[in-house]
């Protein structure tokens, strides 16, 4: 928990300040600013301008542009799932994994927008080891596990980010829809001998 702090405002009366909800504020405003320029070409002066603060608040709360991106990449990875009871049909974790999917592809073209910049120029070897990348791609992994397990989750993540990317590239006309596909094929496999030791 951050320490609250009173500050006399301008109309000499006390204004008091909880840090820990202030940085998150300034986070989730820099999210869109992200999104709209990418990483590698702002600074955090311009972050600063298009948020509204000096650049020294921003300093104060983050010391440098990957602290502030990291606060930015949590926020805009950590996606609301509908809480489903256990034993859920397979049809209401569909819906439930549809309307996910709709949540996420709100900002989806923005996501990727950063990700194709931040990573622009890195091995693949440096990008799997980013921690950031890493933490981001566990909280989409989880929401998606949350509906559909963790055995599943890796597949059906990437036929969510598949869709999302068709989706972008065709107007939406595809159907959403098709994030089901994949669950629908592998609950429907026959367990592999590996799987049925494990």
């Amino acid at each position: 928990m951050g320490y609250v702090r009173i500050w006399w405002g301008k109309e000499g009366m006390p204004r008091i300040v909880d840090h820990d909800r202030y940085r998150e504020e300034l986070a989730r405003r820099a999210v869109d600013v992200f999104r709209e320029h990418g990483y590698h070409g702002l600074s955090m002066r311009r972050i600063a301008r298009e948020i509204g603060v000096s650049k020294g608040v921003l300093y104060h709360y983050f010391p440098s542009k990957h602290a502030l991106f990291e606060a930015c990449s949590r926020q805009a990875t950590e996606v609301a799932v509908e809480s489903l009871p256990p034993g859920a049909s397979r049809a209401d974790r569909e819906r439930a994994l549809v309307h996910l999917a709709e949540r996420i592809e709100d900002t989806f073209a923005g996501e990727l927008t950063v990700l194709l910049d931040y990573t622009r120029g890195r091995s693949p070897d440096d990008i799997s080891r980013d921690p950031q990348l890493r933490a981001s791609l566990g909280r989409y992994r989880d929401s998606v596990a949350t509906l559909v397990g963790k055995n599943l989750a890796d597949a059906v993540l990437a036929q969510m980010f598949g869709v999302l990317f068709r989706r972008m590239i065709d107007g939406r006309s595809t159907s959403m829809r098709q994030v089901c596909d994949v669950l629908e094929a592998l609950e429907d496999c026959p367990p592999t001998p590996a799987s049925r030791s494990e």
